[in-house]
């Protein structure tokens, strides 16, 4: 599973008119990028490789959204929501669980321009 296939599935649920990822272009007033970050050790099954059934994408999103705090917590939190307790199909693979690990969006203030930003972390875990 690659950040552009994250991105790509995000593009489908929610509206931005920026998507991002690894960098932002953060003069856009309104954009949504996904970066990866250090998750959890690889699992390997006992048996090896081939027995291993799923793996994990460890991700970030930067909700980067406008001068207003409340929409853009608004929208981080449509952002959060979507993968809250989903199932979803990303590129080849099904999701089993989108693991959360902040309980809610967590605002970072604002950019040198004024502009609120929200991050989201997670671990995807999917089959293989």
């Amino acid at each position: 599973m690659t950040l552009t296939e994250v991105k790509d599935w995000l593009k489908t649920k929610i509206d931005c008119p920026n998507w991002y990822t690894s960098k932002a272009d953060t003069s856009k007033e309104q954009c949504i990028a996904v970066y990866s970050i250090q998750g959890p050790v690889p699992n390997i099954a006992l048996g090896g490789l081939v027995n291993t059934s799923y793996s994990t994408k460890a991700i970030s999103i930067l909700v980067h959204w406008g001068k207003n705090n409340t929409i853009a917590e608004e929208k981080a939190q449509e952002v959060y929501n979507t993968m809250f307790g989903q199932q979803a199909t990303i590129g080849e693979h099904r999701v089993i669980n989108f693991e959360l690990k902040i309980p809610e969006p967590i605002g970072v203030g604002t950019d040198e321009n004024g502009i609120y930003e929200y991050v989201i972390n997670a671990y995807i875990i999917y089959e293989r």
